[in-house]
């Protein structure tokens, strides 16, 4: 027998409604190095697989926005306590996509998930508001989650970028289907992070693959309300993506978020708070009749 080590290679697979699984389509696609070296196998999702992740995010979705903020903090923050627990795993998996500074990208993503964490039970407070009437009744406004959000994240930072958008829109009580191409190891062993950290099954779905035969089926879908596609550079192919990702949403008539970020603006603060939030919420106004 030789005494010869095999390094087996870790295969990631995708989150669908809290479980880890490979593609329906048994697809996998190689991780490649910026040197040209093999990482790992990348489970690569179906048409299929996106279609099962929505149905699970819509049916999870009432029981989602019915906890109180209070609670989604406190899931949030057991997020918070995790990534610090196992810190130094995720910093080796950026290292090996080449990230230049991957300590400064968790330190940064362990921050933000705190922010988030503590804001849960205080948007409502600066979002909504009591407005004057003249007449008999009491008027008031409060923000309301639009449901589910398809996100197409950007190739760098892939990680930061994952935590800066898609955490916030879950904590204003929306759900999430995320697509993820490029640099994808850390925000897939974050999968076993959400696992860990109470989340309701189906309120985040990851998905790796290609945006080309992905994007489309998302933007098409009509039970998924919003889109929230964010880039790097404006290059061809995401001009194609965010006109398939336009015409699509016309369909149902899906609210949309598609900006350039530049890697370096995601370790902006100010980028992710109040304006952004108001992307994925609606404004409910109820009125109420007074005795006099």
């Amino acid at each position: 027998m030789s005494n010869e080590r095999i390094n087996v290679k870790k295969t990631y697979k995708i989150l669908i409604n809290n479980n880890l699984v490979r593609s329906e389509s048994n697809r996998t696609y190689k991780l490649m190095s910026k040197e040209g070296k093999f990482l790992a196998n990348i489970v690569r999702a179906s048409k299929k697989d996106l279609r099962d992740a929505v149905r699970f995010a819509k049916n999870v979705f009432d029981t989602w926005f019915s906890k109180s903020g209070y609670n989604k903090g406190q899931i949030i923050y057991r997020m918070a306590e995790e990534l610090e627990n196992r810190k130094q795993e995720f910093i080796n998996e950026l290292s090996l996509m080449g990230v230049e500074n991957p300590v400064k990208e968790i330190e940064v993503s362990v921050d933000r998930l705190v922010y988030f964490a503590g804001f849960a039970d205080k948007f409502h407070h600066l979002l909504g508001s009591v407005n004057n009437v003249n007449n008999k009744f009491v008027n008031y406004s409060t923000p309301e989650a639009v449901g589910i959000v398809g996100v197409v994240l950007p190739e760098k930072p892939s990680f930061l970028s994952f935590i800066s958008l898609v955490i916030p829109i879950i904590m204003l009580g929306n759900v999430v289907v995320v697509l993820v191409e490029h640099n994808p190891l850390a925000v897939l062993s974050f999968s076993e992070v959400i696992i860990a950290s109470d989340v309701l099954p189906g309120v985040i779905n990851i998905l790796t693959g290609f945006y080309e035969e992905l994007v489309p089926v998302l933007a098409n879908h009509m039970d998924v309300n919003s889109i929230c596609f964010v880039y790097n550079e404006l290059d061809d192919r995401n001009k194609r993506l965010k006109e398939t990702i336009q015409e699509g949403a016309s369909l149902n008539v899906k609210r949309t978020f598609i900006k350039q970020i530049k890697e370096e603006d995601f370790y902006n603060d100010d980028l992710f708070k109040l304006e952004f939030l108001m992307n994925f919420i609606e404004i409910k106004t109820i009125w109420i009749p007074q005795m006099i």
